[in-house]
């Protein structure tokens, strides 16, 4: 399966320590140049830890940093209030024609049946990892508390993801 991800998922996935896990279970996982200057550049100024790990798994090209080709494309996906890395993830969705775009970006998510985009955000990776069991069930629950420690998702969505993933035992 060939993905692209975004900032806030290549994060999260690294503070969670699952996302080398992730990139191996995708086998093709690919980045715009945006997203590596949010998450890498941009952390690394910052010395966040996850930062390092990303550029790692770009060193080791586990992830594929490439440039969005069609600007025409880029600025149309402007037009609909949808900018930055999630502008070029979803460009880059496009031009490789990709299996899944993975994102947590509500405004990107509400928006996919305009851009005829399947997209899936960090909790249905983390699920996909339980269910194929990348991850055994402690490391699932570590998971889950460092994602509630994080604070992006509502402790009812977390509720919800933890009931699913206990389910495959």
């Amino acid at each position: 399966m060939r993905v692209v991800k975004d900032a806030m998922v290549l994060i999260n996935l690294a503070k969670t320590t699952i996302i080398a896990a992730s990139c191996n279970y995708f086998k093709e996982v690919f980045i715009s140049k945006k997203v590596f200057e949010e998450a890498v550049s941009a952390g690394k100024a910052k010395n966040m830890p996850d930062a390092y790990i990303i550029e790692d798994l770009v060193k080791n090209e586990k992830i594929k940093v490439e440039a969005v080709k069609n600007e025409k494309y880029l600025k149309m996906i402007n037009e609909f209030n949808i900018y930055g890395g999630e502008a070029e993830s979803l460009a880059l969705y496009n031009e490789k024609k990709l299996d899944l775009l993975i994102s947590d970006d509500d405004n990107l998510r509400k928006k996919k049946e305009i851009f005829n985009a399947k997209i899936i955000g960090s909790l249905a990776v983390i699920l996909k990892l339980r269910q194929s069991n990348n991850i055994n069930k402690n490391k699932f629950m570590d998971i889950i508390k460092k994602m509630r420690e994080i604070g992006w998702f509502s402790n009812s969505v977390l509720d919800k993801v933890l009931l699913e993933g206990e389910k495959y035992d």
